[in-house]
């Protein structure tokens, strides 16, 4: 993951925007790869496909029907590498992301056949989305990189606005571990989750970091508390795995509100 030597300095859209628009300027790869771990642009589509599988398919298919009729929404698309997977498994994909490369994922995306998508730029912080339109909105190893709870409340906001009546969310945020990261113990992660509750005192934690790395940590039931003062119903809690399908059972850093409108 890509970082500057004065990421510390700049807001976390301007730092974001700078760093991607680097990443592009250099290589194709080089843009692709900046958004996940892979080595080339190829294994960075492969793994989106994995990680929507695992992180965004398998814990929506409890409450989702008809998925080939839906529109849905994904909270910082990056290079389309989850955007790409999930196109295939709804009737429509609308991304939407500060950086200004859209027409270089829409190239990329095209190539591999995918047509029924939209790629929009937003500010960080709404979505430019009418109203009640879309079925569902996830977002996966993006919120964590948020600076302010302020933002992070805005989008949960956002969310609920644009989705139809019994639409879903799927919200991936940080969150706070000591033992468990990268670790398969479930004690050690049920430790975690009590030692959050009571370090995280306020809720959550704005942590100064450089681009890509974890700037808000938030508790679950602070998430919880403030997805339901957005109006939403909490249908379950997730837990992200470490680079999957390899790290299928390796605790990531990251929780997730499946909600309801």
């Amino acid at each position: 993951m890509a970082t500057g030597k004065e990421t510390e300095t700049r807001s976390h859209i301007i730092g974001f925007k700078d760093e991607i628009d680097k990443a592009a300027q250099q290589s194709k790869d080089t843009f692709f790869t900046w958004f996940s771990s892979a080595n080339d642009t190829d294994m960075a589509f492969v793994r989106g496909h994995w990680d929507f599988i695992i992180h965004i398919a398998l814990p929506l298919s409890k409450y989702i029907t008809q998925p080939e009729t839906k529109v849905a929404l994904e909270i910082g698309h990056g290079g389309g590498r989850i955007l790409s997977a999930a196109s295939r498994g709804f009737q429509k994909v609308i991304g939407v992301d500060i950086h200004d490369n859209n027409r270089l994922v829409e190239e990329e995306l095209r190539k591999r056949g995918i047509t029924n998508i939209e790629l929009l730029k937003t500010d960080g912080q709404t979505i430019p989305i009418e109203d009640n339109s879309i079925d569902v909105v996830y977002s996966f190893i993006v919120l964590q990189h948020i600076e302010r709870i302020k933002i992070f409340k805005g989008y949960l906001a956002e969310s609920y606005r644009i989705l139809k009546p019994g639409g879903l969310a799927l919200l991936y945020f940080g969150r706070k571990y000591f033992f468990s990261i990268n670790r398969k113990s479930r004690i050690l992660y049920w430790i975690d989750c009590l030692l959050e509750e009571l370090v995280l005192r306020q809720g959550f934690q704005e942590i100064p970091a450089r681009v890509n790395e974890t700037n808000l940590q938030i508790s679950v039931s602070f998430a919880k508390k403030t997805a339901r003062l957005s109006g939403f119903q909490v249908l379950g809690k997730v837990v992200s795995h470490k680079k999957v399908p390899d790290g299928i059972n390796l605790y990531g850093g990251q929780h997730g509100l499946i909600l309801k409108k």
